[in-house]
């Protein structure tokens, strides 16, 4: 349940945090996820399974149609067939469709992060302020994070983005301006449209499913756009409305 403590009960929880806030949201329920453990345990979990082959440094290049649908693709490694392809590529997704003239407005929007070295249990909760987050880690490291860039592909880390992240950092946990920055990467979003995600069968292209577009929410979103996806694909009761997310009428 949300709830709005007074600053005197925030401070008391979070003596780091800086000044000049005169109000706060508490959030018990959100989380945050160590995204390369769960890609670990994701490709534990499969590779435990029979059904499943997991093709890496694949490249795919292109689409391969028959009698008006698509049944596959076509990779680095040769052709791979199915009965239904979904296209799930993240930033990379708008530019595989354009192999088929279609226009699909999922864009890379690139993001930057930092990593501080702290002692363990000095930030007890994640913080959400101006954009920018702190997010602790339980070995003492927090991660702040993250920039919005629209440059294309580009992931290289910049200065220009140290500088402000550092600044965003102080301003949160002025402590920080004394601690070491163990990390700086890069990583890009697929934006799209207002965040909404793609998610549905491509009408133009029957056969080729769309789970893209999730912008900041990839992994938030993942477990309920994968399970609505799936009722689609095997005509079940959707969990919500899919409306909204349908390709239809939504691409160029």
């Amino acid at each position: 349940m949300l709830r709005q403590p007074g600053m005197a009960e925030v401070n008391k929880v979070l003596p780091v945090l800086g000044g000049g806030f005169d109000k706060a949201l508490y959030m018990p329920g959100v989380a945050n996820v160590r995204n390369p453990r769960l890609l670990k345990a994701l490709r534990c979990a499969l590779a435990q399974r029979a059904n499943v082959t997991v093709h890496e440094g694949s490249e795919v290049t292109g689409f391969i149609q028959q009698q008006g649908r698509v049944c596959g693709v076509r990779t680095g490694q040769g052709e791979l067939r199915a009965e239904r392809v979904v296209l799930a590529s993240g930033a990379w997704s708008g530019e595989l469709l354009t192999t088929l003239g279609l226009s699909l407005p999922v864009v890379p929007v690139k993001g930057q992060m930092i990593l501080y070295k702290c002692a363990e249990g000095f930030l007890p909760a994640m913080v959400l302020a101006k954009g920018r987050y702190a997010i602790p880690r339980k070995d003492g490291h927090i991660l702040i994070g993250s920039t919005l860039e629209h440059i294309g592909f580009d992931k290289t880390p910049t200065e220009v983005a140290l500088a402000s992240l550092k600044t965003s950092a102080q301003e949160l946990l002025p402590a920080l301006a004394d601690a070491e920055v163990v990390g700086h990467w890069a990583g890009l979003r697929p934006g799209s449209p207002e965040g909404i995600p793609f998610i549905g069968e491509v009408p133009e292209f029957p056969g080729l499913w769309l789970n893209c577009g999730h912008y900041r929410n990839g992994l938030v979103l993942a477990p309920a756009s994968c399970e609505l996806l799936k009722n689609l694909m095997l005509g079940e009761r959707p969990i919500v409305d899919p409306a909204p997310y349908a390709p239809a009428g939504r691409l160029g």
